[in-house]
């Protein structure tokens, strides 16, 4: 699942004038080179070549420094606390940042009918729960013992009790991370498919404070030739599924054509895998609820329906979902980054 690394990015690209150069989406977690060369991480058939910018490097380094440091104020901090000083100082910092436009042409999107002032106040919210959510990453384990609050149709409690593997999809919304474990500990165990952080020192962090979630976390470049019988050995799979792919197809979302995967729901369909929405609903400062839906269900006609038209169908269901649930709290979803195509009316400043 993604991490918090595009807010802190910023700040190290502040620390360095020189414009340090965008990696590639290279989804990998790596150390650095001592010469430059390919870099093999270990544990992973990933290569990639490292960035020579030495520019870039100093960025990364003070990135992850930075994150370093929130986190060891964060866990000195009582779990709430902590939740609360994250929620205030994104609160402050977060609308000052480029990213702010993303988030509000994205909600114009989501509440069409709102005023500027509305959507400036969500968009707050926006950084509110992201702030939050930054701060709860040390305190994992403690909010997950914490959350009594899951709801789950029998449907649901019936794949649980039997083992039954799942592909469980879900959405940037409220504190994602939190699901993950959950599910782990109610299952024979989780893989979860994500988007590294470009900075390979900010993403060895991440995947150190989510090495208590029981799971195990495969890049998304990885997963198509990982995520096979063998390897799952009966875990399921979760995955978030509310950021844009540009190759994806086009579905409605909130009255607009949405580049939308339809990748993982066929995926699910070759395992034999039942598709699981889940939620995570904030519920106060490092407290939250969890929410588990029916399984999606595949179209009328399935046994003649090709393997994409059944995906299709799918993916339409999980955006119906995705509508409720960004609908009812918005100022929990987010969304820094655009979700609909440039040029989408309600974009538009």
């Amino acid at each position: 699942m993604p991490g918090p690394g595009s807010v802190l990015r910023q700040r190290a690209r502040a620390a360095c004038p020189g414009g340090a150069p965008r990696t590639s989406q290279a989804f990998i977690i790596r150390a650095p080179a001592p010469r430059p060369g390919r870099i093999h991480c270990p544990g992973s058939n990933v290569i990639s070549q490292p960035s020579n910018s030495y520019a870039a490097r100093v960025a990364h380094l003070l990135g992850a420094a930075g994150a370093g440091l929130m986190w060891s104020i964060a866990r000195l901090l009582p779990p709430t606390a902590a939740s609360r000083a994250g929620s205030a100082l994104l609160g402050l910092l977060g609308p000052r940042l480029r990213k702010h436009q993303h988030i509000c042409r994205n909600l114009r999107i989501v509440r069409p009918d709102a005023t500027p002032a509305e959507i400036e106040r969500t968009a707050r919210d926006v950084w509110r729960n992201l702030g939050a959510v930054l701060f709860e990453y040390p305190h994992l384990p403690e909010i997950l013992a914490g959350t009594n609050s899951v709801s789950m149709p029998e449907s649901v409690r019936g794949l649980f009790d039997t083992n039954t593997p799942v592909l469980f999809v879900t959405a940037h919304l409220a504190n994602w991370e939190v699901l993950a474990s959950y599910v782990a500990s109610r299952s024979r165990g989780l893989v979860v498919v994500y988007n590294p952080d470009e900075n390979p020192y900010l993403e060895r962090l991440i995947q150190w404070l989510r090495r208590t979630s029981g799971s195990e976390y495969v890049t998304k470049h990885e997963a198509l030739r990982r995520l096979t019988p063998a390897y799952l050995q009966g875990r399921s799979i979760g995955m978030l599924l509310d950021v844009r792919v540009d190759s994806g197809t086009s579905l409605p979302l909130f009255g607009h054509a949405a580049p939308t995967t339809i990748s993982p729901f066929r995926m699910a369909l070759r395992l034999g895998y039942p598709v699981v929405p889940v939620r995570a609903i904030r519920a106060g400062p490092a407290r939250f609820e969890i929410e588990f839906c029916p399984p999606l269900e595949a179209p009328r006609d399935a046994q003649t329906s090709s393997a994409k038209a059944q995906a299709t169908h799918m993916a339409r269901q999980f955006n119906e979902l995705l509508e409720t649930w960004i609908g009812q709290r918005p100022g929990e979803w987010l969304c820094t980054k655009r979700r609909w195509p440039k040029g989408t009316p309600s974009q538009e400043d």
